[in-house]
């Protein structure tokens, strides 16, 4: 193969010195048609086909297969949904009888692809703190041993990539609207703009071009934090392609071969250390980290405001059971609120039930479908009129006091019979009149002193060990002045002994 330096050779030779082609072909030892080449080109212009190779095999059924790929694009079948190269290839091999491999189907796949060409792009460029760009993902992970699917609330900021992921078990307007609130208290301040897909928790309808009509819980959360939102094309993930590009860090990496956590909290603990390390990393075409990127962006955020109160607010009622209906699960309050108007507040992880402007219950938020969620101290005073609540009654089930009331009922089950279980009661309705965990620390008390009786448990919450004397002031008294290290030498008890026993005498 010739190099750079015989077609300088050849070159000089015929194009300065005047030689002939078929000289010069003579002289170096090449055919004409190598010499009229190198005549051409300045260097090896390289390997270059006339026409595509032949393939045998699959040259048959390129037909059938740009058959299949035009019926999913006429069809409107999405891009993520259509056949791919292994999918074609399988049913060549059933319906075509194809000999070949899958290989050959995704070269042909990739060719086609590339001599399609594609849309072409804007290099994009953003200020510091002018946008930020938000997105939901999805990832599995093990939380408290079961495999559970969770969906990553993910925002960018586009200057210096600094990236934040949450996760949670639902992308309802709840978790969208905490996940906002989280990620500005993690940044420590706003962005001046954030960039959206038509997600239904911010958009309710799209018209044309730009036109939006937005949810006025977003409305509210932007007229919080004084930020701007920008909405994509539809279909048009690339208009906010740094956050895409940080749901599939957040899956791949972050979270890559579905890790175990003990519950949500240690999941997103675990997730806010992945997104300070990133900060570590070298921006995309810079010299600089994305922490040195973001602390040129801080200071150009809006300043941070207080939280948005991240929450879902409903109007209800509760039933003559202390119940109140969030979607599908019932939330218990006091048996007082019973039958009154209340207002629950839904969080990302929590139930609040409000009564004009104080709380009365506030629950663990629940994902699942159907369930009681029950607080047994609000159901306490009825035993005072419905004793026998306590056999039966829902929020009483499996014993949630603990074992120290378990064995306390047992004790006065044996030791008094039916009357056993009205003094158990009795000790019961002490959570009406104590804090919960005074009571439970004054029937502990009893089990291990083996008290077993509900005067005990009252006693021991009436206690009040008497208070310390003050130091006694010897100021006056010199004479009661005694400076001692507390030790005595045994002689003089002998000699005082010693002088009582002969005036005895």
């Amino acid at each position: 193969m010739l190099t750079v330096e015989d077609y300088e050779k050849i070159r000089k030779a015929v194009l300065r010195d005047g030689m002939s082609q078929r000289e010069a072909a003579r002289t170096f030892g090449h055919g004409r048609d190598t010499i009229r080449k190198a005549l051409d080109h300045a260097a090896p212009p390289g390997y270059r086909r006339n026409k595509e190779p032949e393939s045998p095999l699959l040259d048959p059924v390129k037909h059938i297969i740009d058959a299949w790929l035009e019926d999913e694009k006429e069809r409107g079948v999405p891009r993520k949904q259509r056949s791919n190269a292994k999918i074609i290839w399988q049913l060549l091999c059933k319906d075509h009888k194809f000999k070949g491999s899958v290989y050959l189907v995704r070269r042909y796949l990739r060719q086609k692809k590339r001599s399609a060409g594609g849309e072409a792009f804007y290099p994009l460029v953003f200020r510091p703190g002018e946008e930020g760009q938000v997105d939901w993902g999805d990832a599995w992970v093990l939380l408290a041993g079961l495999m559970v699917k969770v969906h990553l609330f993910c925002l960018r900021l586009c200057y210096s990539r600094a990236t934040y992921i949450r996760a949670y078990l639902s992308e309802k307007m709840e978790c969208f609207l905490d996940g906002h609130v989280q990620a500005f208290r993690f940044f420590g301040g706003v962005p001046r703009q954030c960039a959206y897909d038509n997600l239904k928790t911010a958009v309710v309808w799209v018209g044309v071009g730009r036109e939006r009509r937005l949810n006025e819980l977003f409305r509210t959360l932007c007229s919080h934090y004084l930020f701007d939102s920008r909405f994509c094309n539809i279909a048009s993930g690339n208009e906010k392609g740094y956050v895409e590009n940080l749901v599939k860090l957040g899956q791949s990496n972050f979270l890559a071969g579905a890790p175990y956590f003990n519950d949500l909290d240690e999941l997103n603990r675990y997730l806010e250390n992945c997104c300070r390390e990133d900060l570590q990393r070298l921006a995309p075409h810079s010299e600089k980290t994305r922490q040195e990127l973001f602390s040129e962006e801080k200071s150009a955020l809006l300043p941070l405001q207080s939280d948005f109160e991240a929450c879902i607010r409903r109007n209800t009622f509760a039933t003559k059971q202390a119940l109140v209906q969030h979607e599908t699960n019932f939330y218990s309050v006091p048996v007082s609120k019973a039958y009154q108007s209340l207002l629950i507040k839904a969080f990302a992880d929590r139930i609040e039930i409000w009564d004009n402007e104080s709380c009365v219950s506030r629950h663990p938020r629940c994902w699942e479908r159907h369930r009681h969620l029950l607080q047994y101290t609000h159901y306490i005073p009825l035993l005072e009129t419905k004793p026998g609540g306590i056999i039966n009654g829902r929020p009483f089930k499996g014993e949630p006091w603990g074992q120290d009331f378990e064995r306390l009922r047992i004790e006065l089950e044996y030791r008094y019979g039916d009357e056993g279980v009205r003094k158990f009661i009795r000790v019961l309705l002490l959570f009406s009149k104590y804090r919960e965990h005074e009571v439970k620390a004054a029937v502990g008390e009893c089990v291990r002193r083996r008290a077993f009786s509900d005067e005990a448990v009252m006693s021991t919450l009436n206690y009040r060990p008497p208070a310390k004397g003050k130091t006694l002031d010897l100021s006056r008294h010199p004479v009661l002045q005694i400076d001692t290290d507390g030790t005595r030498d045994a002689a003089e008890y002998d000699a005082a002994l010693l002088n009582k026993e002969e005036q005895a005498s």
